[in-house]
Formats: C-alpha cells, sequence, structure tokens
C-alpha cells in the first residue's frame, strides 16, 4: 500500500506530525495484518472501538496505534484518509464484501492466505502430477 501520497493530501488541515504518523500507521498496521483487519478499519461503524481493541490486542508490542480522534481536523483527516483508500484500494468491493462476510469473499481471503507446510505442497504436488499423467 502507497499510503504517503493519500496521507500528503488528506491530512493538510493537520499541523502536527504526530497525527499525520498516527493516521498513517493505522492504515499500514491494518494493511499488514492483512485483508480482514484492513477491511474492518474501511467499514466499521465504530472506529474509536476498533482501535481500542487493536491497542489492547497488540499491547504487549511496542507500537503506537493511538489516533486522536476527539481532535476535529485528526477527525475529518481520518475520515478523508478512508474514503480515499477506499476509492484507491477497494474499486473492485472486495474489502467490503470481506467486511460484510460474504462467502465467496472469505473463501478467497483463506485460498490466498493458506499455509501449506512442506509435506502437505509435496503430497499436493505428487497427486496433481499423478492426475495429469496421460497413461
Amino acid at each position: 500500500m502507497k499510503i504517503e501520497p493519500i496521507i500528503y493530501d488528506t491530512t493538510r488541515e493537520i499541523y502536527s506530525v504526530e497525527d499525520k504518523l498516527s493516521i498513517a500507521s493505522i492504515f499500514l498496521f491494518c494493511w499488514k495484518l492483512g485483508n480482514k483487519t484492513l477491511s474492518e478499519l474501511l467499514y466499521t461503524d465504530n472506529h474509536k472501538k476498533f482501535i481500542d481493541n487493536l491497542i489492547q490486542k497488540y499491547s504487549e508490542y511496542d507500537i503506537d496505534l493511538t489516533v486522536r480522534l476527539d481532535d476535529k481536523n485528526v477527525n475529518n483527516s481520518f475520515y478523508k484518509t478512508i474514503e480515499k483508500v477506499k476509492k484507491k484500494y477497494d474499486d473492485n468491493g472486495y474489502l467490503e464484501a470481506l467486511f460484510n462476510k460474504d462467502e465467496f469473499a472469505i473463501v478467497i481471503e483463506e485460498i490466498v492466505n493458506y499455509n501449506f507446510d512442506k509435506f502437505e505442497f509435496k503430497k499436493i504436488i505428487n497427486n496433481i502430477n499423478k492426475q495429469l499423467r496421460l497413461f
């Protein structure tokens, strides 16, 4: 995710670099956690609760995920950033479908994020090779 141009554009009304970085950090962190978490960030109705849950869940790590949503300018910039990220990175609606627990989107997400261990992967490849033999 290339968040810098979006942050540059959506946080012009914020003067504090820390506030700009806090918005960028939450987006990058959720993106790195995966599509499910990113979809929750983009489409949840209660962002304060979502961020508080993330902070609590990852409290053992040394990362500050707080966003000062009580500040008017930060709040406006945060929601502008959400809209821009939706427009740029969810133009096909996949993240929204994932958030709404669309069965097809969930299956695609599970397939994409499935971790094959080496033994299982070799077993699958061997089965495919057997099925593809022509004699």
